[in-house]
């Protein structure tokens, strides 16, 4: 069978060819079944490594969320197989069930990384999908590596030609494009060859959905692991000879036209030059356990803090500058609840001047409710700006004493234009995964992680994600 690890001739350059006239299905399915990611840089593998270490430290640090509690107490329902553990724990359950619980443990904090070209949440659902899948072969770690990259390449170049389309039409890109992004590099790893790959992205196009409704709900979380679970299912079967339409992503009643009104997809200029999403695009890595979209105004709000010694007592008022699609569902005055809170620029925007900072410690259903907070979040009012950039926001705030003080950003910290160090995220990793390995285990486990490369088989790896003891 032909397949991604035969090293191909043109494999290298593969991944990068522009949609041609066999349209988009044909298209990708080619570019996995003829990547070779023998061939990739160091840097592209360093980044992706990067991705898996945020997704499993977030994913533990949200364990005993309520959401969490209910996919491990599905966990324990499913019989023992020697499938894929399930991290945090010593128990192993069926491949797709563990991508599901994995997957949906490590978005339940909102606080696993972005990617801008799908305009979602890539690790949560390529790790959840890839590491299980590795495990269950006894693949090496580099293998996780290179199906990172592909199923990210997938998912972007699909959300790169949808731009912000389906997005404003109510479907969550996480849910929707990450089923495909596995789907694809699943297929790499199970060595499908390209028809086989062209019917695994055409069973996970019927398989794709997830609403914005749901966001502040537990079933924004399940959306990623759903789309892990569906992603493996949908490799899986094309393996076993399941068929579905050749050109399912494009055409009418196609996934392009279904999600973003789009009958004959095309890809924007710079495809064919562009690179690697993984290195032209990157990840965007969060400091804070809320949506992304409100990254920026944090960063604004610390850094005032900081520089003006500012104070909750001095405020007047405090306005918020930020695109309207970002309003849309970020203007939450009196979130009800904990995942609510995530969503809510009001409730961020006064932690953040109050405390100083913003941590897992703050999102709970008993501290949302915080008196002084309560009182803060009612001199907080947004502002749409038509003419700002998606992730730009400013916040103008006004004292008791009439002076104005302000901030404009761009973006927030953790961006490929303004990373995060690697020393940082081993930080935030040791400190999420501590929550469940203790600080020892936890330290251990980051610098395996960061060694996955060299890790002859990942099934003896994934025991440091379990506690001991």
């Amino acid at each position: 069978m032909a397949g991604a690890a035969d090293g191909a001739p043109g494999a290298a350059t593969a991944i990068t060819d522009a949609v041609g006239v066999a349209g988009l299905t044909a298209t990708l399915a080619q570019l996995v079944s003829r990547f070779d990611g023998a061939k990739l840089e160091a840097e592209a593998l360093t980044r992706a490594k990067h991705g898996v270490l945020d997704a499993i430290g977030v994913a533990l640090a949200g364990i005993d969320e309520p959401v969490s509690k209910v996919m491990r107490a599905y966990a324990a329902e499913l019989p023992v197989q020697d499938g894929a553990t399930v991290w945090g724990s010593a128990r192993k359950v069926a491949l797709t069930e563990a991508a599901l619980i994995n997957g949906t443990l490590a978005h339940a904090l909102d606080y696993d990384d972005m990617n801008r070209s799908m305009l979602g949440h890539p690790s949560s659902v390529l790790t959840a999908a890839f590491l299980p899948l590795a495990e269950s072969l006894q693949l090496p770690g580099r293998k996780v590596l290179e199906a990172y990259v592909v199923g990210l390449e997938a998912m972007a170049r699909v959300g790169r030609i949808f731009g912000f389309k389906a997005y404003d039409r109510s479907w969550h890109p996480t849910a929707v494009l990450g089923v495909l992004g596995v789907a694809a590099g699943a297929s790499y790893l199970l060595r499908l060859d390209a028809a086989q790959t062209a019917n695994a992205l055409g069973i996970a196009a019927s398989e794709a959905s997830g609403i914005k409704k749901n966001f502040g709900a537990m079933m924004k979380s399940v959306h990623a692991g759903s789309a892990a679970r569906k992603g493996l299912w949908a490799a899986q079967f094309a393996q076993r000879g399941l068929a579905a339409d050749a050109a399912a992503l494009e055409g009418k009643f196609g996934f392009c036209d279904m999600f973003n009104e789009m009958q004959t997809p095309q890809e924007p200029a710079d495809a064919a030059t562009r690179g690697l999403d993984i290195m032209a695009a990157g990840l965007v890595f969060k400091q804070y356990p809320c949506c992304g979209g409100l990254h920026t105004l944090l960063d604004i709000m610390l850094d005032l803090r900081a520089k003006q010694g500012l104070q909750a007592a001095d405020v007047a008022e405090i306005e918020c500058r930020l695109h309207p699609q970002k309003v849309a569902y970020l203007d939450r005055p009196a979130p009800a609840e904990n995942l609510a809170a995530k969503f809510s620029v009001q409730y961020c925007v006064a932690v953040a001047l109050l405390n100083g900072k913003v941590g897992l410690a703050d999102f709970n259903d008993t501290i949302i409710f915080d008196a002084p907070r309560r009182a803060l979040m009612q001199k907080v009012r947004i502002t749409p700006r038509e003419d700002f950039g998606s992730f730009e926001c400013e916040i103008v705030l006004r004292r008791h004493d009439g002076s104005i003080l302000s901030g404009r950003m761009p973006e927030a910290r953790g961006s490929i234009r303004n990373p995060l160090s690697e020393a940082e995220l081993l930080a935030k990793f040791e400190d999420c995964a501590s929550v469940v390995l203790g600080a020892a285990q936890a330290k251990s486990a980051g610098a395996a992680l960061l060694a996955i490369d060299q890790t002859a088989d990942v099934s003896q790896m994934v025991g440091s994600l379990c506690p001991r003891g």
